[in-house]
């Protein structure tokens, strides 16, 4: 199956909370573990942007659904398989926006939760109520970095980048934090990583589209 590729200078408004609910039933049914929930996508489609190259919808889009280029898609339909990827493309454009515009406005879709005393609240911000939970985020983001190696392998071994790249890679891996406390620690420094790696894509090149 073929996906349209993104074009920027398409009109494409942001989802709304209706749109955001049907990606996320329609992810939520495909049968694979591998599938990425929408907070998963916010991350991978943000690591898509903060490339100077994107690669081809055909190779990133089957990467929501937990396939690959060329596999049918494991939906009960074509059609459902194209709302997929018109929903991504729409929240690709939303968030590319928002990086050109002023990256520090970027809202990146992470888990928030109101603190509960039974879950444990040391080294948690007392005049914080939420603990904030980028695992899922963090997750989808490592996902993109499979698709352009050239481009983040040598950014993963800089020592220079190392200790700005530790929470995401700490939080996209197998071994995520139970304390909640490290969990909202690692997951507030985020924010700090994604405009220091648009900073840097500024410098390596403009975002580049294959179709």
């Amino acid at each position: 199956m073929k996906f349209p590729q993104y074009n920027p200078e398409l009109d494409n408004p942001d989802l709304n909370e209706a749109e955001l609910d049907q990606l996320e039933n329609l992810l939520n049914a495909v049968p694979s573990d591998s599938a990425m929930d929408v907070e998963g996508l916010d991350g991978y489609l943000t690591a898509l942007l903060l490339a100077p190259e994107l690669p081809s919808a055909d190779d990133w889009v089957p990467r929501i659904w937990g396939g690959q280029a060329g596999e049918d898609p494991p939906f009960s339909s074509g059609k459902q398989a194209k709302r997929v990827a018109q929903l991504a493309l729409r929240h690709l454009a939303s968030i590319d926006r928002r990086l050109r515009a002023d990256v520090e406005t970027l809202e990146p879709f992470f888990g928030i939760a109101e603190r509960d005393d039974a879950d444990g609240t040391e080294g948690l911000d007392p005049d914080d109520p939420f603990w904030i939970d980028a695992g899922q985020w963090s997750a989808g983001f490592l996902v993109a970095t499979e698709l352009l190696p050239q481009y983040w392998e040598p950014l993963f071994d800089a020592p220079e980048w190392a200790e700005l790249l530790a929470p995401l890679i700490q939080l996209g891996g197998e071994e995520v934090p139970e304390d909640l406390a490290q969990l909202d620690a690692l997951s507030r420094q985020v924010p700090d990583l994604i405009t220091a790696l648009w900073e840097h894509r500024a410098t390596v090149g403009t975002q580049q589209t294959e179709g």
